[in-house]
């Protein structure tokens, strides 16, 4: 501590102030083109001296001494800012490249193709679901090509009552799509479908 350090007033800190802190703030600006962070950084270098006055080590006068607090304070500030925005431009990054992935997966997306997938899911659910022999008698009327009168055969049972599983069967799938397709679609849809 030196003897001029410990006889500094209030007045001479006052005087002081009022004279070099709008100047340290033009210069601290100059660098940091901030003016709150400016203002902030003077008025803590003023501060720091007022408060440590009695222990600080000052070889220089006293306005050079708080104007190189000023400039390590700016230094610490723009050091602090250079990694906000090298954070800001990471963020922004990663955020281009979620945002261009999405894009990417819109772009490739085909309604068509999702649209039948969710149908074909619906329709094997359904079908999955029918009664016995319901099912059995749709399938091998609608996937593997047999007439009324083979399935009758094969069933036990007469054409008619083939006839009749099947538009049961019919109307349980237009029930079960009638917000995706119109019911004349449906023939057709079954006809492109494997089962």
């Amino acid at each position: 501590m030196t003897d001029r350090n410990r006889h500094i007033t209030r007045e001479f800190f006052d005087d002081l102030y009022a004279e070099y802190q709008p100047r340290f703030v033009r210069i601290a600006r100059s660098y940091l083109r901030n003016d709150m962070a400016a203002e902030d950084i003077v008025t803590d270098s003023f501060l720091y001296f007022w408060e440590h006055r009695e222990e600080l080590q000052i070889r220089t006068g006293v306005p050079a001494y708080i104007l190189g607090a000023v400039k390590h304070g700016c230094l610490e500030w723009l050091r602090n800012e250079k990694n906000r925005q090298k954070i800001r431009s990471e963020i922004h990054t990663t955020t281009s490249g979620a945002i261009q992935a999405r894009i990417t997966a819109l772009e490739a997306c085909d309604p068509e193709r999702l649209f039948a997938s969710e149908i074909s899911h619906i329709v094997r659910e359904q079908i999955d679901r029918m009664p016995e022999p319901m099912r059995s008698i749709f399938i091998a009327s609608r996937f593997e090509g047999k007439t009324y009168q083979e399935i009758a055969e094969k069933t036990g049972i007469s054409p008619r009552n083939v006839k009749a599983a099947i538009q049961k069967a019919l109307g349980i799938l237009r029930k079960a799509l009638e917000d995706y397709l119109p019911s004349g679609m449906i023939t057709l849809f079954l006809s492109l479908l494997h089962y």
